[in-house]
């Protein structure tokens, strides 16, 4: 699944603040199966690009086309055109609705058309999010911790088996276990295809899975592969990131005169660059998500 926007303008209204303008003639193509990662300073507008990918809201003017199709001229395409897409959002209590986990699950995919949930696909779901079954199938999804209403969420979002997945801030309250499986769920999707697109102010986490970056204020103000924007230290310091850990902990060997590239990008390679010799002998304070 692929998507197209140009000369995208939208803004919100409310009695308060007025109109405030979130994007003007904002253009950004993603192709098919490609990672894009989504980073910006609060209030930048990246929920609200992920709404506007989803239909959820409508621009004030420009197009915004999902396989060559702009979704706004035929709306009554816009239901089957979601079907498609899982949208896991930033605060994972906006999903739930139901009084059990498992009913959550299959209404996650009721209310997206499906007629039943196949056999066992509920309990599939959780086991890939790492939730076991037995416990968290009966629960109410309001009685789970952070972590665990994380996973739900995207456990909801997996079990449509979406052609494209929508991230808003998906490792947000998971322990390193959690991201890693969250991680490796994305790499899975990504193998099998899967357009996505995921917002993330953890750098580390994009670094392992996002073929290019963009950094949004006041529209896309920089849109670029990952390994040349996350590599690049002194500009991430101007959109106010701090660079990826692995970054860091590569000058410092560097300083020990170790020979390190200066693209290398995650702990794999920084591993494949100094031997495969265990990194905690280096430096104690390093912790990796790999």
């Amino acid at each position: 699944m692929k998507f197209f926007l140009r000369d995208v303008a939208f803004s919100y209204s409310s009695k308060v603040a007025g109109k405030k303008l979130i994007f003007n003639h904002l253009d950004l193509a993603i192709e098919s199966g490609e990672c894009l990662g989504v980073i910006g300073q609060e209030g930048a507008g990246k929920t609200t690009l992920l709404q506007l990918l989803d239909a959820l809201v409508r621009p004030d003017s420009g197009i915004v086309s999902i396989d060559d199709e702009d979704i706004w001229k035929v709306q009554d395409n816009l239901p089957k055109i979601r079907r498609q897409i899982g949208f896991s959002f930033q605060f994972p209590e906006q999903h739930f609705f139901c009084e059990t986990v498992e009913e959550e699950l299959i209404y996650a995919g009721r209310n997206f058309g499906l007629t039943s949930v196949a056999p066992g696909g509920s309990r599939k779901a959780l086991e890939e999010v790492g939730l076991v079954p037995e416990e968290h199938l009966g629960r109410s999804p309001f009685a789970l911790s952070i972590g665990e209403a994380r996973r739900l969420a995207i456990a909801s979002v997996l079990i449509l088996q979406p052609r494209a997945m929508l991230l808003d801030e998906p490792t947000v309250g998971l322990d390193g276990e959690g991201v890693d499986r969250t991680l490796a769920i994305m790499k899975q999707a990504k193998r099998r295809g899967t357009t996505l697109v995921v917002v993330s102010h953890e750098l580390d986490f994009l670094a392992e899975i996002a073929d290019r970056i963009i950094v949004l204020a006041n529209g896309v103000q920089t849109d670029e592969s990952a390994r040349r924007l996350l590599t690049d230290s002194p500009r991430l310091a101007l959109y106010g990131y701090d660079p990826p850990e692995v970054l860091q902990y590569a000058d410092e060997l560097r300083q020990r005169g170790m020979n390190i590239p200066p693209d290398v990008l995650t702990m794999d390679e920084m591993r494949a660059k100094i031997g495969h010799r265990p990194l905690d002998e280096e430096s104690p304070n390093t912790t990796s998500h790999c």
